[in-house]
């Protein structure tokens, strides 16, 4: 009795293990050309349900995103949820484990109770209104 109330525990353990683990997308976005429009981006990324953390690099053009397994995207959807941003979105990779910085639930929280800062977006953001529809 005590060995199957074990393998019943590890079985159980080991789901919600897995059911914590997440999974990253690395979106690459053509465009992308100032810190507001990496804002606006991660802004329309983190309204997608499931989306718990997402992280941008200006120098590589990408969007990582990272969630539970269960996240999925369209790269329909995708296109043009960038394109209404003013951007192209070129692709998607699957990454098997989130690689974000707090995403190991150390040195950050999840997208719900964290708060993000962009230095110089609301100055910058009149320079490009001309150019882009970053909202």
């Amino acid at each position: 009795m005590k060995k199957l109330l074990f393998i019943v525990f590890s079985f159980a353990l080991n789901l919600s293990v897995q059911a914590n683990e997440l999974i990253q997308y690395d979106l690459r976005v053509d465009g992308m050309t100032c810190p507001f429009c990496l804002a606006t981006s991660e802004k329309a990324l983190k309204k997608i349900q499931g989306v718990q953390y997402v992280s941008s690099n200006l120098d590589t053009a990408t969007i990582s995103v990272c969630g539970p397994a269960s996240l999925e995207f369209d790269e329909a959807e995708l296109s043009d949820l960038f394109k209404t941003k003013g951007f192209t979105y070129r692709s998607l990779e699957k990454q098997k484990n989130c690689s974000l910085p707090g995403s190991d639930g150390e040195e950050s929280t999840p997208l719900e109770t964290q708060e993000h800062a962009h230095i110089g977006e609301h100055e910058h953001k009149g320079e490009h209104d001309e150019h882009y529809s970053h909202e």
